[in-house]
C-alpha cells in the first residue's frame, strides 16, 4: 500500500511539473540600437576579430547608405571598399521576425559626396557616431525573472518531495 501511495506521489509530482504554458512575446524587442564610442571598433574583439561575420554600413552627411565590405580594421584606421545599397533603414529595434539584422553595425562619417569614392579609408576623427544590436534591457530582466520563477518552482518541488519521503519514513519506521 506504501509503495502504491509512494508511486501516486511522485507520478503526480512529475505530471504536475510537465505542464509549462509557453507564451512568446513577439512584442518584446530582442536587439536594440546602441550607441558605442567610436573607440570601441578600433579596440574590442568582437569588431577586430569578428568583421568577417559582422554587416558595416556608412551613412555619409549626404544621407547616402554604402555597404562596407572587405574591412581591414588597424590600430587607428578603417578601410574598405564601398557599395550603395538602396535600403536606408535603420531600425531601432529588432524583433524575431528581423533578427538577422542582428549583426548590422551602422557608422555614422563625417564626409559628402561617398559615392565618388569605391575605396575608403576612415580614422576615428571621421566617425561621428557607432551603432550597433544588442540585447534588450526589457528582455534581460524579462529572462531574469522567468529563470527566478522556475527556480522557485524546482525549490518548491523538491521540498513536497522531501517531506513526503519523510512522512512516508516516519510511517514506515513507527
Amino acid at each position: 500500500m506504501k509503495n502504491k501511495l509512494l508511486y501516486l506521489f511522485i507520478t503526480f509530482v512529475l505530471a504536475s511539473c510537465s505542464t509549462y504554458n509557453y507564451q512568446t512575446n513577439q512584442d518584446i524587442a530582442i536587439y536594440e540600437l546602441k550607441t558605442e564610442p567610436k573607440e570601441a571598433l578600433f579596440t574590442e574583439r568582437k569588431y577586430t576579430k569578428g568583421s568577417r561575420t559582422l554587416e558595416f554600413y556608412i551613412h555619409d552627411l549626404d544621407d547616402s547608405t554604402f555597404q562596407f565590405k572587405n574591412i581591414q580594421i588597424y590600430d587607428s584606421t578603417l578601410a574598405g571598399e564601398l557599395e550603395a545599397t538602396k535600403s536606408d533603414i535603420v531600425r531601432d529595434s529588432l524583433i524575431r521576425k528581423n533578427i538577422y539584422l542582428k549583426n548590422e553595425v551602422h557608422i555614422n562619417i563625417d564626409r559628402r559626396c561617398t559615392n565618388k569614392n569605391t575605396r575608403i579609408y576612415l580614422e576615428p576623427i571621421d566617425i561621428i557616431e557607432l551603432q550597433s544590436y544588442k540585447v534588450s534591457d526589457e528582455l534581460r530582466d524579462s529572462n531574469k525573472k522567468q529563470v527566478k520563477k522556475i527556480l522557485k518552482i524546482y525549490l518548491l518541488v523538491n521540498l513536497f518531495v522531501a517531506l513526503f519521503i519523510l512522512i512516508i519514513g516516519a510511517i514506515i519506521f513507527s
